[in-house]
């Protein structure tokens, strides 16, 4: 006679969430293509501007614009819980540092210098002035071999330096160094065990009420006294919000019941958010309810956002769901784009400004100009992304400066010992 026996329940930490690297493969795409599309959408200010410009495009970057960073941090926050559950003392503070702030020193020092040397160019600030020498004054100007630039583009106080579109890392990097403080206090068993009590009890319908309302507070509270500068000391609104998504990620994937609660409820997500975004475009063209209803003229402004705030957030409980459901598995490719993606970040932004800089004077006499001109950028971005990943990640000293960490691998044979983590 077979008897059944009871299965035993998977810690959290042995659960291999493929769904979590397809996000983070799609969460550094999206913030990719939508970096291509600021150059060509009407009315929206940024580092160069295609003469090809289009007010139709407003809609789709609105559609992300209101959570593609916050759900960036969100799946950053789930690693890092994984990362800390495994090592958490001054080993996981080093290897952050490795990971983040490495890339941040010469991503700003090499990669960004091109962008804020065509920003420059294209303002008229320095007509005469070659990259070389343009480069000397980036660098050299707090130590004295080089003088301050023209302030054409946005930089730091006493320095010509900037981070532009890696400012993500400096803040996760304070996320992490938070977390990393009070895990201790978490990581107590009576705090753990109320918090495993609390997830497994939690009512579903607080996963949507209870972040909207955060947000919308941390809104209604910081956005209209620190305007969003990504300079890390005053941002307070960013601050607030990402780290609170942030949070949430590392709780999320902590909690078996709420984490796969999400692929479950990725249909009444995805009509939410659609229904809130329907709301954001019927605001951003001058709409109002209180025509309609005016008894809603006192609670229009809250209201909004309320809307605003539940739009961020609803994309992120849709998107997460429907990776649980429709990418929650292994692939080489996968493999291979999450190995690669984080150098294409580094690199992408780059790669746009000079693709921009360069061939736009080929299609301005060109009917076929606003086809062809983002294609050829486009393809422009990804070729040059390819191949920077491809060239650097065989330069021992110079690919951890890029954010590729290859790990060795080994022969399996029938007298191997394999240790799963």
């Amino acid at each position: 006679m077979t008897i059944a026996l009871p299965q035993t329940p998977v810690h959290w930490s042995q659960q291999r969430r493929h769904a979590l690297d397809w996000l983070r493969v799609l969460a550094f795409g999206l913030l990719i293509v939508y970096h291509l599309g600021m150059a060509y959408v009407a009315d929206w200010g940024w580092h160069i501007k295609s003469v090809y410009q289009s007010e139709l495009l407003q809609y789709p970057m609105l559609w992300s614009n209101q959570w593609r960073m916050s759900l960036l941090f969100l799946i950053s926050g789930a690693a890092v819980s994984y990362q800390l559950h495994r090592y958490h003392g001054w080993r996981f503070i080093l290897a952050s540092t490795r990971k983040l702030l490495l890339p941040l020193v010469v991503g700003s020092l090499v990669i960004v210098a091109p962008q804020s040397f065509v920003e420059s160019k294209m303002a008229g600030a320095i007509p005469d002035m070659g990259y070389l020498e343009f480069w000397r004054h980036y660098l050299g100007f707090p130590f004295g071999f080089g003088d301050p630039l023209p302030p054409a583009y946005g930089r730091f106080s006493g320095s010509n330096v900037i981070w532009n579109h890696l400012w993500y890392l400096p803040y996760l990097f304070v996320y992490i160094v938070l977390i990393w403080m009070i895990y201790p206090v978490f990581n107590r068993p009576a705090v753990a065990n109320q918090a495993r009590l609390l997830a497994d009890r939690l009512p579903l319908s607080l996963l949507y009420v209870l972040p909207i309302l955060v947000l919308f507070g941390i809104g209604e509270w910081l956005w209209e006294q620190f305007p969003t500068t990504h300079k890390l000391v005053d941002d307070w609104y960013n601050h607030a919000r990402y780290f609170a998504v942030f949070l949430l990620g590392f709780g999320f994937v902590r909690s078996t019941r709420l984490w796969d609660s999400l692929g479950k409820l990725c249909l009444l997500s995805l009509i939410l958010a659609l229904a809130s975004y329907a709301a954001i475009v019927f605001y951003v063209r001058g709409g109002e309810l209180s025509h309609y209803w005016a008894a809603l003229a006192t609670v229009e402004g809250p209201l909004r956002g309320l809307i605003w705030s539940a739009n961020g957030w609803l994309w992120i409980m849709a998107i997460i769901g429907y990776a649980q459901v429709w990418l929650n598995r292994s692939s080489p490719q996968v493999r291979y784009a999450n190995q690669a993606v984080y150098c294409w970040y580094i690199l992408h932004q780059t790669f746009i400004v000079l693709g921009i800089y360069w061939l736009r004077a080929y299609f301005l006499d060109s009917p076929f100009g606003p086809i062809l001109e983002p294609m050829m950028v486009a393809a422009f971005t990804c070729f040059g992304c390819w191949l920077g990943y491809e060239t650097i990640k065989w330069i021992l000293g110079v690919r951890l400066a890029f954010g590729i960490f290859i790990r060795p691998t080994r022969t399996v044979t029938p007298n191997t010992r394999v240790i799963i983590e």
